[in-house]
């Protein structure tokens, strides 16, 4: 147990002094990949229950954690042992993420934007604009690449990242970027929106629900339009909340304003 919370305490240091995003998830990657699966899983659980609690360092540590990128370096193999661990130490909540779930919904049947029908080029120039009619426009493009420029758009706001991830049908790459852009997935509501959207992918909402409030955590649980895991997930937060004394007005995250 010393030795568990050493690394752990090792590998908060190490990312809380890595400010760009990617690399923290390569890091933490190359550190899990070097460990044993027993050994990896508990370290892993460890963290998903420290951010349940919203703990700052673990919360870091959760948003690091990428099962495909983790996957990439380590191959099925790694991942399968991995599994095999979480499962059998009756780790939930890392076998849920582990598992990746699809979407409760897909928008293959999505129907592009009017926009779409110029070459993407053009389209993330004018991504780039200023100018507010054109920008509300482009919250509707569906190619990740355009989305990856506009939310670096200074002249974005929250209100219109908010009107982007809540749309439905939504692409599932439009919502990964969100997510993975730092400066707007650090926004609560931003984290909220994604997780209440039915096409947001599962393996980022089981993720996003242990950043949230006991009361947005009790909406995933009961909304049918989102997946049964996440909503598995959202109920067992709730049970441990509550044998933990849980209340929801000390759990306010720091961006939660």
């Amino acid at each position: 147990m010393t030795h568990h919370n050493s690394l752990l305490q090792k590998l908060i240091s190490t990312l809380q002094a890595v400010p760009d995003a990617a690399m923290r998830s390569h890091i933490l990657a190359e550190k899990v990949q070097a460990l044993p699966a027993l050994q990896a899983a508990k370290l892993l659980q460890a963290v998903i229950v420290g951010a349940s609690r919203h703990k700052g360092p673990y919360c870091l540590l959760l948003d690091a954690f990428s099962v495909p990128l983790l996957t990439q370096r380590m191959g099925n193999g790694f991942m399968s042992a991995l599994y095999t661990a979480a499962q059998d130490q009756g780790f939930e909540e890392l076998v849920s993420l582990l598992s990746r779930p699809d979407a409760s919904r897909a928008a293959d049947d999505q129907e592009p934007a009017p926009q779409d029908d110029l070459p993407a080029g053009v389209r993330m120039s004018r991504a780039k604009t200023l100018n507010r009619n054109e920008l509300t426009r482009m919250l509707a493009d569906t190619d990740p690449r355009v989305i990856r420029t506009l939310l670096q758009n200074p002249a974005l706001t929250e209100s219109d990242v908010l009107k982007l991830c809540s749309r439905r049908p939504a692409a599932a790459a439009v919502q990964r970027e969100v997510f993975s852009n730092k400066k707007w997935s650090s926004r609560y509501r931003v984290k909220k929106a994604l997780a209440y959207n039915p096409y947001t992918p599962t393996d980022l909402g089981l993720k996003i629900i242990h950043f949230l409030m006991a009361q947005d955590v009790l909406y995933v649980a009961q909304s049918l339009d989102l997946h049964p895991a996440l909503r598995e997930m959202a109920q067992q937060r709730l049970l441990e909340n509550l044998s933990d004394g849980f209340d929801s007005d000390d759990s306010m995250p720091p961006d939660a304003e």
